[in-house]
């Protein structure tokens, strides 16, 4: 029998499977189903019944050329776009038409392309923000800072005037503070050096080594199949292909020359 859509006391409980499934007690093989999913902006549809899944704690790349419907597919599975039809599964529970903020509570987390954060509050004042999940102030602070010293040095400036790179990072550290069981991050390298892409995508691993599910839209493909444990490439609203980097390297030529 398929769920109904969710409610209140379904989140409530759907934030305990996702803590649950987190915790790696085998409660579900898959953090995040999207199934058949359709979805697009006023009569224009963008998605065409598309079919991915996000095994627990492991990073899933999600590959294809501009214009083929990444963003949209993350925005669903954030809760921020509702599919016109096909199920968005977070931890065995149908969630289509829960809030963005139930799902985040729920334990999952996006950080949108563009990176998302406060650009008149200052780092140390973008950190407090995330502090609504239980955890002292103090121990987000730090915790941002281990992770990413350049922050420390950064603290007391406004987000605004940080590098593209710094604020990527500080993006990142106000994520992981809500405790992710289910991160999903979009055009993690756009604009940054490749550096700096590579030190995110370090920690990217890590994270994952850390029980955290990770689903990671990428148009360039170089790095994020160096951490991933699978790939997808998406074209024109489908995705066309699936499989391990290994399997896909051939083929992603072609996906992004329109071969």
């Amino acid at each position: 029998m398929t769920p109904g859509p969710a409610s209140g006391t379904a989140v409530a409980a759907g934030a305990r499977t996702v803590d649950r499934a987190a915790a790696g007690d085998g409660a579900v093989e898959n953090l995040l189903e999207l199934r058949s999913i359709r979805a697009g902006y006023d009569r224009i549809d963008v998605l065409f019944g598309v079919d991915l899944e996000v095994p627990r704690g492991s990073v899933v790349a999600l590959l294809g050329p501009n214009g083929a419907g990444k963003s949209t597919l993350l925005r669903v599975a954030a809760g921020l776009h509702l599919p016109s039809s096909g199920d968005v599964v977070v931890a065995g529970r149908r969630v289509n038409g829960v809030p963005a903020a139930d799902l985040a509570r729920a334990g999952l987390c996006l950080i949108p392309e563009g990176r998302g954060v406060f650009p008149n509050l200052t780092v140390r004042e973008n950190l407090r923000m995330m502090t609504h999940v239980g955890c002292g102030f103090d121990e987000v602070e730090e915790e941002a800072y281990h992770r990413f010293p350049r922050l420390r040095e950064r603290r007391r400036q406004t987000a605004g005037t940080l590098s593209g790179g710094e604020q990527q990072m500080l993006a990142m550290a106000r994520g992981l503070a809500t405790r992710p069981a289910l991160l999903l991050l979009d055009e993690l390298s756009m604009g940054l050096a490749p550096i700096i892409v590579e030190e995110l995508y370090a920690l990217v691993a890590q994270i994952a080594q850390a029980g955290v599910s990770i689903l990671v839209v990428e148009q360039f493909a170089g790095v994020v199949l160096g951490v991933a444990d699978q790939a997808a490439i998406m074209i024109n609203g489908r995705v066309a292909r699936t499989g391990s980097p290994s399997e896909l390297e051939t083929e992603l030529s072609g996906a992004y020359l329109g071969a």
